[in-house]
Protein backbone atom coordinates (compact mmCIF):
# COMPACT_ATOMS: atom_id res chain seq x y z
CA UNK A 1 0.00 0.00 0.00
CA UNK A 2 1.35 3.34 -1.07
CA UNK A 3 1.59 6.08 0.58
CA UNK A 4 -0.28 8.31 -1.91
CA UNK A 5 -3.87 6.00 -1.09
CA UNK A 6 -4.63 7.13 2.19
CA UNK A 7 -3.95 10.64 0.64
CA UNK A 8 -7.14 12.69 1.57
CA UNK A 9 -8.57 14.31 -1.30
CA UNK A 10 -7.51 18.11 -1.63
CA UNK A 11 -10.60 20.24 0.06
CA UNK A 12 -12.35 22.44 -3.10
CA UNK A 13 -13.95 25.58 -2.16
CA UNK A 14 -17.32 26.23 -3.31
CA UNK A 15 -18.29 26.58 -6.88
CA UNK A 16 -15.77 24.05 -7.66
CA UNK A 17 -13.20 26.91 -7.96
CA UNK A 18 -15.16 29.08 -10.68
CA UNK A 19 -14.80 32.92 -10.29
CA UNK A 20 -17.45 34.72 -8.72
CA UNK A 21 -18.50 37.16 -11.34
CA UNK A 22 -18.96 33.89 -13.81
CA UNK A 23 -21.45 32.64 -11.46
CA UNK A 24 -23.36 36.30 -11.15
CA UNK A 25 -23.47 36.33 -14.72
CA UNK A 26 -24.83 32.85 -14.87
CA UNK A 27 -27.75 34.20 -11.96
CA UNK A 28 -28.49 37.26 -14.16
CA UNK A 29 -29.05 35.61 -17.29
CA UNK A 30 -31.11 32.62 -15.89
CA UNK A 31 -33.25 35.82 -14.01
CA UNK A 32 -33.81 37.58 -17.57
CA UNK A 33 -34.41 34.14 -19.27
CA UNK A 34 -37.04 33.41 -16.69
CA UNK A 35 -38.20 36.79 -16.46
CA UNK A 36 -38.75 37.47 -20.10
CA UNK A 37 -40.59 34.18 -20.08
CA UNK A 38 -43.26 35.06 -17.74
CA UNK A 39 -43.46 38.34 -19.43
CA UNK A 40 -44.33 36.50 -23.08
CA UNK A 41 -46.96 33.95 -20.89
CA UNK A 42 -48.68 37.17 -19.17
CA UNK A 43 -48.66 39.40 -22.29
CA UNK A 44 -49.67 36.29 -24.27
CA UNK A 45 -52.87 35.49 -22.04
CA UNK A 46 -53.90 39.41 -21.29
CA UNK A 47 -53.77 39.58 -25.27
CA UNK A 48 -55.95 36.87 -26.15
CA UNK A 49 -58.23 37.69 -23.81
CA UNK A 50 -59.16 41.49 -24.36
CA UNK A 51 -60.99 42.11 -27.42
CA UNK A 52 -62.49 45.52 -26.67
CA UNK A 53 -61.91 47.20 -29.93
CA UNK A 54 -59.77 50.10 -29.13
Amino acid sequence: MSPDENKPEAPTKGYHKRPVWQWVVLYVVLAIIIYGLIYLIFIHKSGTTSSSGY
